[in-house]
Formats: C-alpha cells, sequence, structure tokens
C-alpha cells in the first residue's frame, strides 16, 4: 500500500523533465535511531541535485496498555528548527506494527540534519526504518550528462609521457662501465700525453735559451760597436798632428797684480772630463 501510495506521488513528476531520476534511499536507522544525512547512510551519492521529496518510515512498539508512550520521527534543518516531524501517541493502545508516508516538497538534500526518532514514556520500539524517497537532476551539473543543456565537451587529458633516460638505467651503466683493459689504455694514452707535454717543455726551453744567446751576441756587437764610435770621437791624435803657421808665438799677456787665480769653471769641467774619462775606462775592463 506505501509503495502505491508512493508511486501515486511521484507520477505527477515522470513527465516533467528527462533528466530527473526517482528512487528510495536505504534504511537510514538501520544501526541507530539517530542518523546523519551522509551517502554511507542513504546509500545514494547525496550530491547538488539530488532533492527529497516524502518519508516512508515503520516500526514496531511493545508497551502496556494505558501507559503514556510517545514516539516522533523528524529531521533538523541545517538552518535552524525542523523540516518535518511526525509524532504519533501509543498512551491508549497496545503495541503494534505502524508503517507511514510522509509527503515532502522537494527540497535539496544540503538542507536536511540529523534525523531521528525519538519517545517519551515507557516502552520500547523495535524493527526501525526510515528510508527517503528523492529525485536527482542529472543536469542540476550539465557536465554530468553530454546530453544536458549547457554540456561543455571536456579538455582531454593529456598523458604524462616519461622520457627515458638511458644513464639513469642500470643496466646501460654496468654494461658501459670501464674494464681493466679500459683502464690500462686510459693510463697508457695519459702517460704519453705527458712525456709529449715533456718533450714540448724542452724545446721550448732549448728554444728560449737560443734567444737568450742571440740577444746577448747583439748586445755584445752593439756595445763594440759603440765603444768604437766612442773611441774615435775622443781620438785626440789629430790635435798633435796639426801645424801651426810662423812656428813661434809670442807672449804678449801680461799678469796685473802678480798672481794667478784658479778658474772653478775650468776645474768643473776638468772633473767632468775626468769623471767621463773614467766611465769609458770601466767599459773597456
Amino acid at each position: 500500500m506505501i509503495r502505491l501510495l508512493a508511486l501515486w506521488v511521484l507520477l505527477p513528476q515522470l513527465s516533467y523533465s528527462s533528466s530527473y531520476t526517482f528512487g528510495y534511499t536505504g534504511n537510514a536507522a538501520v544501526d541507530s535511531l539517530v542518523w546523519s544525512m551522509t551517502s554511507g547512510t542513504l546509500g545514494v551519492s547525496v550530491e547538488d541535485g539530488l532533492d527529497i521529496s516524502g518519508v516512508i518510515y515503520k516500526y514496531k512498539v511493545t508497551k502496556e496498555a494505558g501507559e503514556e508512550y510517545l514516539v516522533t520521527v523528524q529531521n533538523e534543518d541545517v538552518d535552524g528548527g525542523y523540516i518535518f516531524q511526525d509524532t504519533q501517541d501509543w498512551t491508549d493502545g497496545t503495541g503494534m506494527k505502524i508503517q507511514r508516508l510522509v509527503p515532502l516538497p522537494y527540497t535539496p538534500v544540503s538542507k536536511f540534519g540529523t534525523g531521528s526518532i525519538e519517545t517519551v514514556g515507557s516502552g520500547t520500539l523495535e524493527d526501525a526504518s526510515v528510508v527517503y524517497m528523492y529525485r536527482f537532476d542529472k543536469c542540476f551539473d550539465p557536465q554530468n550528462d553530454e546530453s544536458c543543456p549547457g554540456y561543455v565537451e571536456p579538455m582531454p587529458v593529456i598523458p604524462k609521457i616519461e622520457i627515458y633516460d638511458a644513464l639513469d638505467d642500470d643496466a646501460v651503466i654496468d654494461a658501459t662501465e670501464e674494464t681493466d683493459s679500459d683502464l690500462y689504455e686510459k693510463e697508457e694514452e695519459e702517460r704519453k700525453e705527458e712525456d709529449e707535454d715533456e718533450e714540448d717543455e724542452g724545446r721550448l726551453e732549448m728554444a728560449l735559451a737560443a734567444s737568450e744567446n742571440a740577444l746577448t751576441i747583439a748586445n755584445t756587437v752593439s756595445q763594440s760597436v759603440v765603444l768604437q764610435t766612442i773611441n774615435n770621437a775622443t781620438n785626440v791624435s789629430s790635435y798633435y798632428l796639426a801645424d801651426v803657421p810662423g812656428g813661434v808665438y809670442r807672449e804678449s799677456i801680461s799678469l796685473q797684480g802678480g798672481e794667478i787665480v784658479d778658474n772653478r769653471r775650468a776645474l768643473r769641467s776638468l772633473a767632468q772630463d775626468n769623471l767621463h774619462n773614467k766611465m769609458i775606462e770601466e767599459q773597456y775592463k
């Protein structure tokens, strides 16, 4: 009977939109009389686009006649208060089973807070079951289905390409390791290069020595030429060979005062000449 009533509630909505999917959740009270509206509890994906349209609950009451006993099935509103509360008063009756449908306007599941079954009075409650009727709009998010209005073709996923580096391959590293023969050949090449470097250094030293000797010889020749030039410039033999006309010169200078005073300028000139002669003599030593 409850299933037929639920179907009657849902029939007007079946032609509303082809993007809707209708169904029932699992038993939210299967483990406890207090539950949260999560995917694990309801057995369906709790996401945007899921609306609750009704609650079907049932349970069994055991009690003594005349004793007060109240049972309330309810869901809190996350914004405060309750989305619904349905209370049954069992004070005047005895234990029995009950099954009821509580219709609701389509309400987003995100509005539902904690659900619970609360009891007041003396009695027991068994076999509780709370099931939510829902509709899910798959086009609430157009990207859920390519047939939804506003759907945008997603960008293709670019695969990550792993670049193979042979230098990091252990097998390649092992295969390219130097063997004993490779090491011997490498040492032999290094020894030959060292010998060639030593020979080049020897040739360079000989070339530098030859250059120095050539410069020394050239300097010696240059010095000889300079000395010969100086010698020619200082040759005084031409003074001794000069002829004096008439052969005799009479003294015509008279000394006034009777004393001869030394010419200091002439002395300085003679001192310079003496120093010049010593320098020349040092060059011949």
